[in-house]
């Protein structure tokens, strides 16, 4: 067992504990993030990354209207969310040929704070990159980068040496204009177990410089999750990449997830969690039928039942193996830094019961 491994194996022995022993005394720590709402505004991606579950999904790849974008919108601020994050569950948010049209939407509206998302950055071209660094409204981007070499970046997204090229002329546009952006920028590099640790190539070399300017970059070295069972190890296309099962997280209790990244996806099923679940198999409503009021209520049987399911241990296929699991009788220590506000599964319901101006509906009978 290498460093990192002996590290996590060490961090989740303490949280066990630390899980087990809130539960029991009744503590429970939900970040109130009452303001921030998930849409994904596009399904579709331009990569065909062979550690995502995209490639075998069963749900449309699509992109949302823009009508209905606004009315999604409409809807939320009424009930209070003034932040989006618009990053896909699977897909790329520049997919959407009408992104900069909600873009735009957002950056008008007397409501919106702000917005985010994640991408591959292989899409925009320069204009677009220029149009990006004039938004105002956007406080922060992650660029998603797969690989480290011309060679890697293939064998993992499954794109051609063109779109590598399109990459690194996009991520040297936007190196030359950082003094422009107003938003926060980050990078999460992903990619084999045989990553070197000096730069052997143009893209390594960008984050490099990026990392010079003060912008962080996240490296992972082959340890992919398996997205609820869709991948293995046969989709790897031979390279040196692991693939985690369900055994890595200790999990107990609600995954603070339902609380926080509740998704309107680009089909307009509302979605419990944004992380994995790219056929909705954690849907709790459907905004073509009913109002977003009346789906993200604590009156909704589908929203209790899911969260009732996981305080009992009943995890859902996709979510008993997401590495992204968070307990909510886990204090996680971003929450004190960042001064987050907190509450408990009681304290969430009777809130957002009060918002609603709802009665939370009963777990049904199971006799």
């Amino acid at each position: 067992m290498d460093p990192i491994e002996i590290g996590n194996s060490a961090r989740n022995v303490l949280s066990t504990v630390e899980i087990k022993l809130n539960r029991l005394l009744g503590r429970e720590f939900i970040p109130r993030y009452a303001e921030t709402l998930h849409i994904e505004t596009s399904s579709v991606c331009n990569l065909e990354c062979c550690f995502c579950a995209y490639v075998k999904k069963q749900s449309p790849k699509v992109s949302m209207t823009n009508a209905f974008f606004v009315d999604v919108v409409r809807q939320a601020v009424e009930l209070g969310y003034r932040r989006f994050e618009m990053t896909p569950c699977t897909g790329d948010v520049f997919m959407d040929p009408n992104i900069f049209e909600k873009f735009e939407h957002l950056e008008a509206h007397a409501d919106v704070a702000g917005y985010q998302f994640f991408t591959n950055f292989t899409v925009p071209r320069p204009k677009d990159i220029e149009r990006i660094l004039a938004l105002k409204k956007l406080t922060h981007v992650t660029i998603s980068i797969y690989g480290h070499d011309p060679a890697t970046f293939e064998g993992i997204t499954g794109a051609s040496a063109k779109i590598y090229r399109r990459l690194c002329a996009n991520l040297e546009q936007l190196h030359g204009a950082l003094g422009r952006k107003s938003f926060d920028l980050d990078f999460g590099m992903r990619s084999t177990k045989d990553m070197p640790r000096r730069a052997v190539s143009e893209l390594m070399r960008l984050m490099e410089r990026f990392e010079a300017a003060g912008v962080a970059v996240r490296r992972s070295h082959g340890v992919y999750n398996n997205w609820g069972g869709y991948v293995t190890t046969a989709d790897m296309r031979g390279l040196p990449i692991d693939i985690n099962g369900a055994e890595r997280i200790y999990k107990n209790g609600a995954c603070a997830h339902l609380f926080t990244t509740v998704q309107v996806m680009a089909t307009g099923i509302v979605n419990g969690c944004a992380c994995r679940d790219v056929d909705a198999t954690l849907r709790i409503g459907d905004l073509n039928a009913t109002a977003l009021r009346d789906i993200v209520s604590p009156a909704n049987p589908a929203y209790m039942q899911l969260i009732d399911e996981q305080q009992r241990g009943e995890f859902r296929p996709v979510c008993k193996s997401c590495d992204f699991y968070k307990s909510i009788y886990h204090m996680r220590s971003i929450y004190r830094k960042a001064g987050i506000p907190l509450e408990t599964l009681d304290g969430f319901k009777t809130r957002l019961a009060r918002e609603r101006g709802v009665t939370p509906a009963t777990e049904p009978s199971r006799d």
